[in-house]
């Protein structure tokens, strides 16, 4: 072969050679138009779920719920947003609870719809239906004596204690020529446990002092009073005063209503009807387990728990008091 040729064919090696590199050199810098050039689809990021506290079966209204009524679950943190209220992670922030309406089995739990406490019923919520067939609601007010402290909470089942002051037969006496004397007796106090086993539907406490409420104008050159704030949500003796809203028959709301015409603002008024708060072990018992009780008049003091009468004739004059024999 002729030098000539040699020297051709050697450059166009040296030529393909250096259009290879400046092919490879363009592709990977993107210029090309083959698949190296293709972005790929951005990959949509999973919404973060968080755990809530859901029901594991249907808890009707007035019901202390308990740990076994209640599971966990997830859901996303849009879904949680759109029920509006607080819900819970833990069984145990419910567990204790009162139902304040109907929850369906597996329904998420949340705090401002269906959980009661103390003076929480909202105005204009009605409560119709947690009152069983056949049964009524009516309203008692009660104070931290007759009232276990205030402490009630819907869900609890009471026992109601009546007691009435009743004036005793007075003594009159006569004497030959026809004139009496009439010396009055003291008042005889009777109390008997008349309503048992019924159900706390709601409860309605005053409204509590803050440290934000408006204070009263003070005087001129005087220092406005602060208003205290409560330090804890311990219950504390301090006087106040429930509505209790309680579960009872027809014929029950009868015996309360009576027993409310001579209520008066202190405490122990005329006629007084007192809460005993019961077991929640004794709830649904069956009707042979009613406690029975035969009621406490002062005669049964004297009787059954031995106290000592006082001598009713002290009352009466000497020269008549004298002639009484016991």
């Amino acid at each position: 072969m002729k030098r000539s040729n040699r020297l051709i064919i050697l450059l166009g090696l040296l030529i393909a050679i250096a259009a290879a590199f400046a092919s490879a050199a363009y592709m990977s810098s993107g210029g090309g138009g083959g698949t190296a050039n293709v972005e790929a689809s951005p990959t949509a990021t999973p919404e973060p779920t968080v755990v809530v506290v859901a029901a594991a079966k249907a808890i009707p209204a007035g019901t202390v719920i308990t740990a076994d009524m209640l599971k966990t679950t997830k859901m996303g943190l849009s879904e949680r947003s759109a029920l509006g209220g607080e819900t819970f992670s833990s069984v145990d922030q419910v567990a204790g609870k009162i139902a304040g309406a109907d929850i369906a089995a597996d329904q998420v739990i949340v705090g401002s719809e269906d959980l009661l406490s103390p003076g929480s019923i909202l105005d204009g919520k009605s409560i119709a239906d947690t009152i069983g067939k056949g049964m009524v609601a009516i309203s008692m007010e009660i104070d931290q004596t007759n009232g276990v402290g205030t402490i009630i909470v819907p869900g609890d089942h009471v026992d109601i204690i009546l007691t009435t002051w009743v004036d005793q037969i007075s003594v009159t006496l006569k004497s030959a020529s026809g004139q009496s004397e009439t010396f009055p007796g003291g008042s005889q106090v009777t109390s008997k446990l008349v309503i048992q086993d019924r159900r706390i539907l709601a409860t309605l406490l005053p409204p509590v002092a803050t440290a934000n409420a408006t204070a009263a104008p003070a005087p001129a050159g005087s220092a406005a009073a602060e208003t205290p704030a409560p330090s804890s949500a311990t219950v504390q003796l301090n006087g106040r005063h429930m509505i209790a809203i309680i579960e009872v028959t027809p014929d029950e709301a009868e015996l309360i209503r009576w027993a409310q015409r001579a209520e008066k603002n202190d405490p122990q008024s005329y006629i007084d009807m007192a809460f005993v708060l019961r077991s929640d072990k004794d709830e649904g018992a069956s009707p042979d387990t009613v406690i029975k009780t035969d009621g406490v008049t002062f005669r049964t003091l004297v009787e059954k728990y031995k106290v000592l009468p006082p001598d009713p004739t002290w009352t009466l004059p000497e020269e008549i008091r004298v002639k009484i024999q016991w």
